[in-house]
């Protein structure tokens, strides 16, 4: 690994560490770059984690050096929550934000961290809303300090240094977002939201993992589910957070993996599967994951997505697949055709 410094920088603590992992965005560096040097102000530093990229990501980063603020990180390729941990374990600012190497944020997005934070001393964490960005085109989204309406994407937040303190990414799993973040706002004590769309994420780049569609990654999500459900338990029981019942809810254990496994692994994924064997083969493996199907919360996903979802998924919890499997996929299927044949998909 191979790194620069810089022989004149300040001692002084920055307010913001900026951690950029980044791998093949060349095309995108510049412009990420560019929103978080625009200010004249030294009180944020820049860490550019370049993770074995095979493009010209490493010499664009490098070509910004003049600026006291950036360091540029070299490193073998390790994915981006390895990527991240150096970043981590190189920042000094009280705060730290995550930016990905293809995504930039808001011009203000400083002043109004900085403002907030001036208002709220206390606070520890905050989130802020975010652009998903298609060509010129942007939809805001907005994005609320509470347990179960944060995204688990760690780049619309601002996390005081100490809450990771002992936890890193696993760079051996996907979804290592899941694994950590939630469990970041659980050693929250004082999250604030930001009521600002600050943070864009580019959408419209098909190599960016974030657009990037592979079932067999989706079977991580249980293992990212379950360490970070024992992360959070574990912080609890040596006293590190506030205890969890008053602040999420009774049952609040199955509730999240009901969402984050069932809901996300097998409600959301296998709608993007065209091919009806290989959907419901991806179901009875994801569904294989799950031990206990008494986890699964309907009340939950009735809540969230009404009656109809709510029966398919309690015939999936009580293993009446192929019930499951027509109620939820195939009468939507025989819908489409009949309305083909009668002219009336049009």
């Amino acid at each position: 690994m191979t790194s620069t410094h810089h022989p004149h920088d300040t001692p002084e603590r920055p307010l913001v560490s900026f951690i950029i992992p980044a791998y093949n965005v060349a095309a995108y560096i510049e412009q990420c770059l560019g929103s978080l040097l625009n200010e004249t102000t030294h009180d944020c530093e820049v860490i550019v984690v370049n993770d074995g990229s095979s493009d010209d990501t490493g010499r664009v980063a490098h070509s910004h050096e003049q600026d006291v603020r950036l360091t540029v990180i070299d490193q073998p390729n390790a994915g981006p929550g390895a990527a991240r941990n150096t970043g981590i374990e190189r920042a000094r600012g009280r705060f730290l934000m995550f930016v990905d190497g293809d995504d930039w944020i808001e011009p203000d997005t400083l002043p109004v961290l900085r403002q907030t934070l001036g208002a709220e001393p206390d606070s520890d964490l905050l989130v802020f809303g975010f652009n998903e960005v298609y060509g010129t085109t942007k939809w805001p989204r907005q994005s609320i300090a509470d347990f179960w309406r944060i995204t688990n994407s760690p780049c619309n937040k601002l996390f005081r240094a100490d809450l990771l303190d002992g936890l890193r990414f696993d760079p051996t799993i996907w979804y290592e977002d899941l694994a950590v973040v939630p469990c970041l706002f659980a050693r929250a004590r004082h999250p604030v939201t930001v009521e600002r769309a600050l943070y864009n994420y580019r959408r419209d780049r098909q190599a960016s993992i974030m657009n990037t569609i592979d079932y067999a990654r989706a079977f991580d999500l249980p293992y990212a589910a379950r360490l970070c459900l024992e992360r959070i338990e574990q912080d609890e029981a040596n006293g590190r957070i506030d205890p969890t019942t008053p602040r999420f809810g009774s049952d609040w254990q199955r509730r999240f993996l009901t969402i984050e496994i069932f809901i996300v692994g097998v409600l959301h994924r296998s709608r993007d599967i065209a091919d009806r064997a290989e959907r419901r083969h991806y179901i009875a493996r994801m569904m294989a994951l799950i031990p206990d199907r008494h986890e699964i919360r309907i009340d939950v996903v009735q809540q969230r997505y009404g009656r109809k979802m709510a029966l398919g998924s309690l015939f999936y919890r009580y293993g009446w697949d192929e019930i499951a499997h027509f109620v939820l996929h195939d009468t939507g299927a025989i819908k489409r055709r009949c309305a083909a044949m009668l002219g009336l998909d049009g």
